[in-house]
């Protein structure tokens, strides 16, 4: 089984992983797998929930700042008939995201471009529905000592500023920003946004642990300021520890399980 290319697993059916069984260093969804340990942003709760929360409908063009192992370019192939360009910094990172695409039943629509958003804001000039970022947010806290991973996730290359700045540059004139964050660093995200005329149109709270507070927040933030700001609040599991009903819905269309 473990021989099995990434193009072979993808041709796999749900009830042939179910009765085979995974692989251990594979990550099955319900129409397409992929690798991540050569990445500095593996898959997580974060990477699938901003995937499965943003609003695709009418994006022509999709761009993914900090693709990691190319996770969220996936999912947004899987949603729509948009292309996707996916940059990211680290190289292997690019590699891997790129055997993951080709692998993938989509990669005539994603793009792997190996470059930091600086750059590519000064060299590019098309323009996007929509762009997408679980970005870094960590900032002058204590690093792990790994060049790489500290890259992904520390803003020393990449703050919250030029974040929005090039976005916004980037963005269509009726096009939307979506990012997912902690709670507490998603309010400095949406003051330094808001001081750039980049506004809130949609919040998505999530909660680990029924009982328990809030610890993630994704964001929409659109160039004309809204009426008002939608709001939902999601329950990641129960108290008993399993998935909540919400949940289990959200992602019924990529979780195998459910």
């Amino acid at each position: 089984m473990n021989s099995e290319t990434l193009e072979q697993l993808n041709n796999r059916t749900i009830e042939d992983i179910k009765r085979l069984g995974k692989a251990t260093d594979v990550f099955y969804f319900k129409q397409f797998c992929l690798k991540d340990d050569r990445s500095t942003m593996r898959v997580g709760t974060d990477a699938v929930l901003l995937g499965a929360a943003v609003d695709i409908i009418g994006a022509r063009n999709i761009l993914e700042i900090g693709t990691g192992c190319g996770i969220i370019a996936l999912m947004m192939a899987q949603r729509s008939n948009a292309m996707i360009d996916a940059i990211e910094i680290d190289a292997d990172s690019v590699r891997q995201a790129q055997e993951n695409v080709t692998a993938s039943p989509w990669q005539e629509k994603i793009r792997i471009i190996h470059s930091s958003l600086q750059e590519f804001s000064r060299s590019n000039t098309k323009k996007y529905d929509l762009v997408i970022s679980n970005p870094p947010y960590f900032s002058q806290s204590l690093k792990s000592g790994n060049e790489r991973k500290d890259i992904s996730r520390h803003d020393d290359q990449l703050n919250f500023k030029e974040l929005i700045i090039h976005s916004k540059e980037l963005m269509t004139k009726s096009g939307n920003l979506w990012v997912v964050l902690p709670v507490k660093e998603s309010t400095d995200f949406i003051d330094t946004a808001t001081k750039h005329d980049l506004f809130v149109n949609y919040k998505l709270l999530f909660i680990p642990k029924k009982g328990k507070a809030p610890n993630r927040n994704v964001i929409q933030f659109t160039k004309e300021k809204p009426a008002g700001i939608f709001e939902n609040v999601m329950v990641h599991r129960n108290t008993d520890g399993t998935f909540s009903r919400d949940f289990i819905q959200f992602m019924q269309d990529y979780y195998i399980d459910f």
